[in-house]
């Protein structure tokens, strides 16, 4: 498959690539110098949320490539022509429309990065903020090393139908969430008359390498955090320790 042949929400991935001597290259995955000059290393998967690719994902992606080594790749979810637009609250099947595109996403990713030279497919993670952390949850595939679930509790809410998580009780998840997220604590008004917890606790119960972390005061956007980054480093680093070993 070739650039002109990928779906739109890759064609415009923005990608945040280490280079030798510590710099970033960061640009859009069609825009990439043929042949990458690394060797195969690891990449994080993000999955932006509803907001869409800006600022924030921008200097997430550059801060894992410059601190940590990783490669990322984030697919631009609002480059789909007929993709659905909403406001809180909207109807659920239009919050659904939406989930089942973002796993599209995932799936067309799977698909493309083994044929990326610059990306060890063994050593691949998925992360994803808000809207995006619902297709992280849901995901059912076992190509990933962990994932990273930022500001979505996993649990029924006002924002899909069911929770539907698709993670193996065995997975490597890192959970980050606000104590008083706007949209999905609960005390939210969206979730009046849910028996909603606003948090993961019972939906990672049986999930035996799983963490969870409520950041009491923090706002929705939260993965630049100093404490979710200092998080978020600690989880990439044992899981690549462990890989490492692994491959040794």
């Amino acid at each position: 498959m070739s650039p002109t042949d990928w779906p739109p929400e890759l064609a415009r991935a923005e990608v945040s690539l280490p280079q030798d001597g510590g710099a970033v290259w960061f640009g859009q995955l069609a825009a990439l110098p043929e042949p990458a000059a690394l060797p195969p290393g690891p990449l994080l998967l993000f999955l932006h949320g509803s907001s869409g690719l800006n600022e924030q994902t921008r200097s997430y992606q550059r801060w894992l490539s410059g601190a940590l080594g990783l490669a990322t790749l984030a697919p631009d979810s609002l480059a789909r022509a007929a993709r659905p637009r909403y406001q809180s609250p909207a109807p659920r099947e239009v919050y659904e429309a939406v989930h089942r595109l973002r796993l599209d996403e995932i799936r067309a990713a799977v698909a493309v990065l083994p044929r990326l030279p610059w990306v060890d497919a063994r050593r691949v993670f998925l992360a994803g903020s808000s809207e995006g952390a619902v297709a992280v949850a849901r995901w059912r595939g076992a190509e990933f090393l962990g994932r990273l679930i930022y500001s979505w509790p996993c649990e029924d809410n006002y924002f899909v139908d069911r929770a539907d998580n698709g993670f193996a009780p065995d997975c490597p998840i890192l959970n980050i969430l606000s104590g008083h997220d706007p949209y999905f604590s609960a005390d939210s008004p969206l979730n009046r008359g849910l028996p909603v917890l606003g948090h993961s606790g019972h939906a990672l119960r049986d999930a035996t390498r799983a963490k969870l972390l409520i950041l009491p005061h923090a706002p929705h956007t939260l993965y630049n955090l100093p404490a979710a980054r200092a998080h978020t480093r600690s989880f990439l680093r044992e899981l690549l320790r462990d890989a490492a070993g692994l491959k040794g």
